[in-house]
């Protein structure tokens, strides 16, 4: 099985918030994907709630079976919060802030529990997961995916106790590192993450995800766009997305405007929904 979750957040209910690239993203990862036999379902702006994105992930990973490939991409807005588990050494839990609150690290973690460990599960983040916020933004011809949290002190100090590489059930490729922005750019003529643009553009099927990595580097961070991107997790020598080197894409069509490019209610999601809302009201008693 090959199937991958695409979200993308331009319009947030605040407009001081809203961003430009963020739909283009993840439609362009979606249509990556598909054209190498992916099954993709989207969620575009006020679709990406809290509730249907973590229903969305559990779906991912509780269909997929040994062998299987799976990848989540998200396009929005990166923040941090206070940590209420008491898991982070700063105090801070980095968060992807979607369309009506905060996913913290702590709820994708809950998600990777139930991932069967033969799973090949790929996350790309094109987002901000800073906490030195008020650094000064230099050179960047785009704006930052990034919303400060109030909660959290504007000298808060990035200091992680990580999981080493080797236990990490996922490949996680982000668009910079942890003290740092994530732009929104506009790069010939169209809206996109310089991230994102950059990492499709040197994608080609039978990279290793080492290789891929190497290549978006060449691009990233430059002068316009002082960005790091990021690879971390334990099958760095193996073939990015699973695609073998003999693999040809298929022609897609464009994405159809409107309500109709995103599907993800026809996903088999009962489970998914059922465990995700068992989870947050878990999370929520806790807290």
């Amino acid at each position: 099985m090959r199937r991958a979750l695409c979200v993308g957040i331009n319009e947030y209910p605040t407009s001081a918030n809203d961003l430009n690239g963020c739909v283009n993203d993840a439609e362009d990862w979606g249509g990556l994907l598909k054209s190498y036999g992916f099954t993709v379902d989207f969620l575009l702006n006020k679709q990406a709630t809290r509730l249907n994105i973590i229903s969305g992930l559990f779906g991912l990973v509780i269909y997929a079976n040994d062998g299987d490939d799976i990848v989540f991409t998200y396009s929005g807005h990166g923040t941090q919060t206070v940590d209420m588990s008491g898991d982070e050494e700063d105090g801070y839990d980095e968060a992807l802030f979607v369309y009506n609150g905060m996913i913290v690290d702590d709820d994708i973690r809950k998600v990777l529990e139930a991932l069967d460990p033969g799973v090949n599960f790929t996350i790309i983040s094109d987002s901000c997961f800073s906490g030195t916020v008020t650094r000064k933004i230099r050179g960047g011809e785009g704006r930052v995916r990034f919303v400060r949290n109030p909660r959290v002190l504007p000298n808060a100090k990035l200091k992680k106790k990580l999981v080493p590489e080797e236990e990490m059930r996922v490949m996680l490729l982000s668009g910079c590192n942890d003290d740092e922005y994530s732009y929104d750019a506009f790069i010939a003529g169209r809206y996109n993450g310089a991230f994102s643009r950059w990492a499709i553009n040197a994608f080609a099927p039978g990279l290793l995800y080492s290789e891929w990595y190497a290549l978006i580097r060449e691009t990233l961070p430059s002068p316009a766009y002082p960005q790091t991107p990021q690879l971390e997790g334990a099958k760095k020598h193996t073939p990015v997305f699973g695609l073998e080197e003999s693999e040809t894409p298929e022609p897609i069509p464009e994405p159809t405007p409107g309500p109709e490019r995103s599907t993800w209610w026809h996903w088999p999601l009962v489970g998914g929904i059922l465990i995700a809302v068992v989870v947050i009201a878990i999370v929520f008693t806790n807290c």
